[in-house]
């Protein structure tokens, strides 16, 4: 059940007994969506990354259902064990640049695949972690994707062999070769042209005495906020014949899924907690704003599905959160300008649902002005 969907009545209810603001979550929608991508990439190993959310509850329920964990620190490691993961079996370390101390934590706890792109990488896992397995990140396009990865991550693809050997000449097992076409990608043709580009490495890699066993294809699968167009069933499927095609079944195929596991599994109620008119605006200020849930709105334009749970003319509101800082306005345009949004007459008191907030909402939050984030109401 998409939380954004609930009765407003039962909102209310649950409003009355926790306060605001809150996420609501659906276990159910968490573990729906994390088998429907099970179904549709059945030769596909998955890995919840933690990042995307590591509410305790959700990392619980995924454990629950055989999920494996995409970490990257220590934190998200003990965050993953404590859901019942097991260290070596569960978790992949996929950070390409990690706190060496985190590494060491990681071994201890028997942790033992970790990701690079990078020389000096590969010296700070060999002195932590000597002889574990390694797979090294290339770096491919994320045209169509609203976080570009690759701006940050990723070696060029003429230089996974000479890594991965590197590697190999430090102690460590070179074992696959990962990517990530971006998060919320809505172009499919992304993964199939890196997916080429990986088994030229692999070609090239056995020519070089080393045969490799996984594929990491990462993250990046998107959600349905307004009127995108997403099937990941059908993407799904696309990747699966096109890695068939490529790879025989001694390769591991694996996958970092976050957004996709839980966008649409929370939605957040805040309350109108003051109001204004500014230049000829209306404008709400809410016990939320993007210091807390809505980071992404400025990082990467993002915009949620929102419903007031209020009656009245549609009257066209600027939404402020309830920080002492100018930026702290979510309701913005494409290019990043505060805009309005057209929402029944809102006042003092009245509730603003937002959906799709499951993902890079509550692990981005803040502290700023000593707003702690919202609590967790689970719904089943």
């Amino acid at each position: 059940m998409n939380p954004f969907q609930l009765p407003r009545n039962e909102i209310e209810a649950l409003v009355a007994e926790h306060g605001t603001p809150i996420y609501l979550v659906s276990h159910a929608q968490v573990v729906e969506n994390y088998r429907r991508l099970d179904a549709c990439l059945p030769a596909v190993t998955l890995f919840y990354a933690v990042k995307a959310n590591p509410y305790a509850g959700i990392l619980a329920t995924l454990a629950r259902i055989g999920a494996g964990f995409d970490v990257a620190s220590q934190g998200e490691i003990e965050a993953a064990l404590a859901a019942g993961a097991d260290a070596r079996e569960d978790l992949i370390f996929a950070d390409t640049v990690k706190d060496p101390r985190h590494i060491a934590h990681a071994t201890a706890v028997g942790l033992d695949d970790f990701t690079y792109d990078n020389a000096s990488e590969i010296t700070q896992i060999a002195r932590h972690a000597p002889g574990a397995n390694v797979h090294v990140r290339i770096r491919v396009s994320n045209e169509g994707s609203v976080a570009r990865l690759s701006e940050k991550f990723g070696a060029r693809p003429d230089q996974a062999v000479p890594l991965l050997a590197a590697a190999r000449d430090q102690g460590l097992v070179p074992r696959g070769v990962s990517f990530h076409v971006g998060s919320q990608c809505l172009d499919v043709r992304r993964y199939l042209e890196a997916l080429d580009t990986v088994r030229a490495i692999f070609d090239a890699a056995a020519g070089e005495g080393m045969d490799l066993a996984m594929v990491d294809i990462g993250g990046g699968f998107p959600v349905r906020y307004h009127d995108e167009m997403v099937d990941i069933t059908a993407m799904g499927e696309v990747i699966s014949a096109h890695y068939e095609a490529l790879f025989d079944a001694r390769v591991q195929l694996v996958a970092e899924p976050g957004r996709a596991v839980v966008g649409d599994a929370v939605a957040l109620v805040t309350r109108v907690i003051s109001e204004s008119e500014r230049d000829g605006r209306r404008w709400l200020y809410l016990d939320d704003g993007t210091y807390g849930s809505f980071m992404e709105v400025l990082l990467y334009r993002m915009s949620y599905p929102l419903r007031a749970l209020s009656d009245g003319p549609v009257t066209p509101y600027v939404l402020a959160g309830p920080t002492c800082d100018c930026i702290d306005v979510f309701s913005r345009d494409a290019d990043g300008a505060i805009t309005t949004v057209d929402l029944p007459e809102m006042h003092l008191d009245d509730l603003l649902v937002a959906g799709g907030m499951g993902a890079y909402t509550f692990s981005e939050s803040t502290r700023f002005n000593g707003f702690p984030p919202p609590a967790f109401v689970d719904l089943d």
